[in-house]
């Protein structure tokens, strides 16, 4: 596993809080000092398929927002309010289709979850926008719990995972 790129948002001019950007798994001599929710949202569609960005207050863990990118789902933007959050996923809509769009959990489980938590640039946006402006999620979009949306785990732990690798290697 890489190192941890921390950079710090300096968003400050009228009076909004500091925030700190971490990728998982950047080389330790990159630099980047994004100054937008754009920059952020493109940077994060540079990295690694498997990676992730995640922005807190540069002097504290919460609230925290953890964003990634699906080639061709879109933006998946998780915010956690508090250290006893389980978190809220941004979604496109509260209703919720089949479970379809498969998720690696940091190597953990693979699940598939339901395309409305993979959102357009232009929301993804929005969200972050306000959270940078003022440290939660904006409640005029829809958000949902980390435990209520439909879910489908195709394999959970090392055992599970090797089974499905050897049968999927198959085909």
């Amino acid at each position: 596993m890489g190192s941890t790129l921390d950079v710090t948002i300096t968003m400050n001019e009228n009076h909004r809080p500091f925030f700190k950007l971490s990728f998982v798994s950047v080389s330790s001599d990159a630099r980047i000092a994004p100054s937008s929710a754009s920059e952020v949202l493109a940077r994060v569609r540079s990295v690694s398929p498997w990676d992730e960005a995640s922005i807190c207050p540069a002097q504290g863990d919460f609230p925290r927002v953890h964003i990634s990118w699906h080639d061709s789902e879109g933006f998946n933007i998780h915010c956690f309010e508090n250290e006893q959050s389980l978190g809220e996923f941004l979604a496109n809509r509260p209703q919720f289709s089949p479970p379809s769009v498969e998720i690696n959990l940091g190597g953990q489980a693979l699940e598939r979850w339901p395309r409305e938590l993979f959102v357009s640039e232009a929301l993804a946006t929005e969200a972050l926008e306000y959270f940078l402006e003022y440290a939660k999620p904006k409640p005029s979009l829809s958000w949902t719990g980390t435990g209520d949306f439909p879910r489908e785990t195709i394999w959970e732990g090392r055992e599970e995972r090797e089974a499905w690798e050897r049968t999927n290697q198959a085909r």
